[in-house]
């Protein structure tokens, strides 16, 4: 929708954005027992909105702010770290899911859950019923 006079534009990522951005993804990352790449901008190439490479066995992936939605910055920095990781399939998809409620809760506290993976499932234990502490 338009006003007339008015221009609307579009709002970016700003390095102070990609910052606390990286750092949340880092954390995230780690946690999963993932490598957390370090973040750069602008990429080495001015045609390339990404770039992922190793620099002394480490990886860097550097991403293009400018002109671009702040959303398209923070998929780049996500496939990023799942690229960085050689994580492929279900891994993948699950690490992407874990990513993204890192980087979307820093704007909305509430939209935090406590999400949890449950590797071997055990029958519950049986709990005594002590009537004389009742």
């Amino acid at each position: 929708m338009s006003h007339p006079g008015a221009t609307i534009v579009l709002v970016g990522m700003t390095s102070l954005d990609f910052g606390s951005a990286a750092r949340s993804l880092a954390r995230a990352a780690q946690l999963r027992g993932l490598v957390a790449p370090v973040f750069a901008s602008p990429p080495p190439r001015g045609d390339l909105d990404r770039s992922i490479r190793r620099r002394n066995g480490s990886p860097v992936v550097s991403i293009r702010l400018r002109d671009r939605p702040r959303g398209a910055v923070l998929a780049d920095m996500v496939e990023g770290i799942v690229v960085s990781n050689d994580l492929v399939g279900a891994r993948a998809d699950l690490a992407r899911s874990a990513l993204w409620l890192a980087v979307d809760g820093e704007h909305d506290p509430g939209a935090l859950e406590l999400r949890t993976e449950v590797a071997d499932s055990a029958p519950p234990a049986r709990l005594r019923h002590n009537s004389a502490a009742a």
